[in-house]
C-alpha cells in the first residue's frame, strides 16, 4: 500500500509539472498575442488580452509585461489615469531595476502629457535618489516637462545637460526668440497705452485703446479747466482709468495667447518630426 501510494504521488507530481509548464507556455503565447495586437494599434483588444492574462497568471510571472501592455493601450486611447495605475503596477512587478525604471519613465511621460508638473517634480525627485545612475534620462524628461510648460530656457538647459539631440536645443532657441516678453509688453502698455497690444500683434485693438485713453484724458482735462471737478472724477474713473486698465489687461491676455500658440506649434512640430524619446 505504501509503495502504491508513493507511486500515485509521483504520477501526480509529473502531471502537475506538465500542467504548470503548459500554463506557462499558454501565458507566453497569450502575451505574444496581446503584444501583436498592440503593435497593429488594436488597443482595446490588446488591453482585453493583457487583462485576461493578468487574471489567470496567478503566479505573477508575466505581471510586468501584461501591465505594460495595458498601460500602453490605455495611454493610446487617452485614458491616462488608468494607464498610470497600470504602469505603477508594472513598476512593482518588475523583475529587475531596468524593468522598474522603464515603467517609471512611462509614468513621467503621462504626467507631462497631463501637464501635472508638480506631481512630475515630486516623483522625479524621488526617482533621482533611487536611481542615481539614470540622471541623464531624468534630465531629458525634465527638458520635456519645461517644454510643455513653455519655459524654453529651462527646457534647453536640461536638454543640454542630458546630451539630448541638438535638434531639441535648436528648437528651444527658436521658440525663445519667437516668444513675447510679458515684462516688455506690460512696460510698453504702462508708458504708452496700446503699445503693448501692438507688440503682441493686435494693431487694431492697440489703436482703439490709445484712442479711448486719449479721449478720456481730453474729457478729464476739459472738466478740470471748467472747474467741473465732480465730472472730472467720474470721467477719470469710468473712461480714462477704465480703458487704461483694460489696455494693460488686454496686453497680458494677448501675450499669453500668442505664447501659447507658439508653444503648441512647436509641440506639434516635435510630435511629427522628432524621432527620439518624447512624451
Amino acid at each position: 500500500m505504501i509503495l502504491r501510494s508513493l507511486f500515485l504521488q509521483f504520477l501526480l507530481f509529473l502531471t502537475l509539472s506538465k500542467v504548470t509548464n503548459g500554463q506557462a507556455n499558454d501565458f507566453a503565447s497569450q502575451l505574444g498575442y496581446a503584444d501583436s495586437l498592440l503593435k497593429v494599434e488594436k488597443y482595446l483588444e490588446a488591453y482585453i488580452e493583457a487583462e485576461r492574462l493578468k487574471l489567470f497568471d496567478t503566479s505573477g510571472r508575466f505581471g510586468f509585461e501584461s501591465n505594460m501592455i495595458s498601460g500602453y493601450a490605455l495611454r493610446a486611447t487617452g485614458r491616462y489615469s488608468e494607464a498610470k495605475v497600470a504602469f505603477e503596477m508594472a513598476a512593482v512587478a518588475g523583475k529587475n531595476r531596468d524593468e522598474s525604471i522603464s515603467a517609471e519613465q512611462e509614468i513621467l511621460r503621462l504626467l507631462i502629457l497631463e501637464r501635472k508638473f508638480k506631481k512630475f517634480d515630486d516623483r522625479i525627485a524621488v526617482l533621482e535618489k533611487v536611481f542615481p545612475d539614470k540622471k541623464s534620462a531624468f534630465l531629458h524628461w525634465k527638458g520635456w516637462r519645461f517644454a510643455f510648460e513653455g519655459n524654453w530656457q529651462e527646457a534647453k538647459h536640461h536638454f543640454e545637460l542630458s546630451d539630448s539631440s541638438g535638434f531639441l536645443t535648436a528648437l528651444c532657441d527658436s521658440a525663445e526668440e519667437r516668444s513675447l516678453s510679458l515684462t516688455k509688453g506690460l512696460l510698453l502698455s504702462v508708458l504708452i497705452p496700446g503699445a503693448g497690444q501692438a507688440y503682441a500683434g493686435e494693431y487694431i485693438n492697440a489703436a482703439l485703446s490709445l484712442g479711448w485713453v486719449a479721449f478720456g484724458v481730453y474729457l478729464v482735462v476739459d472738466a478740470l479747466k471748467a472747474e467741473r471737478f465732480f465730472d472730472a472724477l467720474i470721467e477719470a474713473n469710468f473712461v480714462l482709468f477704465r480703458f487704461y486698465r483694460g489696455n494693460i489687461s488686454n496686453t497680458i491676455d494677448y501675450i499669453n495667447r500668442r505664447n501659447l500658440e507658439i508653444k503648441n506649434e512647436n509641440l506639434r512640430f516635435l510630435q511629427f518630426n522628432y524621432r527620439g524619446l518624447k512624451p
